[in-house]
């Protein structure tokens, strides 16, 4: 584990998967990252590379090859090369490999980075294609945000939009997208969290407009504001009643039933040209 912080915050990275593990206010004490417990769930913070979610039957087609790129990637879990590590900044890379290259068939170069400032978190990554032909990849981010229900009922919490959003439901079935429902939310800003809301797994939304995504608790003045920078869908996800919610920037999500299995057709595939880099991330601010 490494450890960064200012004055202010600290922030605990894992080595394995550059998996942000903690993000501690010093001045009250509040841990705002859920602390994976492993009979729960025993993730905080996996980053989702070069897909989200399951591919339909477990594999896709790249050029005339199958890859059964596994749930969410190839990076949770896997080794990291500190790049750089000061007081309130760490930089971990990853390097694809034959392991990878089993998986997954482009070369690439992926580079997190958190820094520590002063009202909150800035994670940033850095995706690079070395190879000498184009590379077809998607990412997403998965952090979970522990809640206090020593001190307030799920029910108190509420997942806040910083624009009206109008957004049919999506979720999953047989680990592959459905549409749910319908017109779910209509020019609304808010959805309230309680024991039931993820009994059927995760709620999906494609092509929201927020940038900024607020996690709000009725007996707690202190707010936690995720800022998604372009992503345009979003996962919301916890275990049903537990004492976490994960607020999910996606660029792609899960096959769907007709999918045709080529990655290439896959919504939200995004293509990297040799030599080229891709930069996106999120902010988390406490507020």
């Amino acid at each position: 584990m490494y450890h960064i912080q200012n004055d202010r915050f600290s922030a605990g990275i894992r080595a394995e998967g550059a998996e942000l593990a903690s993000l501690r206010d010093l001045t009250s004490g509040r841990e705002w990252i859920w602390q994976a417990d492993p009979t729960v769930w025993g993730s905080s913070a996996p980053i989702l590379f070069p897909i989200v979610g399951f591919l339909k039957e477990g594999a896709t087609r790249i050029e005339d090859s199958t890859y059964p790129i596994p749930k969410h990637g190839i990076l949770r879990g896997r080794k990291t090369s500190l790049l750089e590590l000061q007081e309130n900044t760490i930089r971990l890379g990853f390097t694809s490999d034959a392991g990878t290259l089993a998986l997954y068939p482009y070369p690439f170069e992926f580079e997190v980075s958190f820094h520590v400032c002063e009202d909150g978190l800035d994670v940033r990554y850095q995706i690079h294609n070395p190879g000498s032909t184009s590379m077809l990849f998607s990412v997403g981010s998965h952090p979970a945000f522990a809640l206090d229900l020593s001190a307030a009922e799920l029910s108190d919490y509420t997942i806040q939009f910083s624009e009206p959003e109008t957004l049919d439901l999506y979720g999953l079935e047989d680990n592959l997208l459905v549409l749910k429902q319908e017109g779910y939310l209509t020019s609304e800003r808010e959805i309230p969290l309680s024991a039931s809301l993820f009994e059927q797994d995760a709620l999906i939304f494609q092509h929201i407009q927020s940038r900024r995504i607020r996690l709000v608790c009725d007996r707690d003045p202190v707010q936690l504001e995720m800022e998604i920078g372009e992503a345009p869908h979003l996962g919301l996800w916890a275990k049903p009643g537990a004492p976490y919610v994960c607020i999910e920037p996606w660029f792609t999500y899960n096959d769907a039933a007709d999918s045709d299995g080529q990655f290439e057709h896959k919504p939200g595939i995004m293509t990297l040209l040799p030599g080229s880099t891709f930069e996106t991330g999120y902010q988390i601010r406490i507020l």
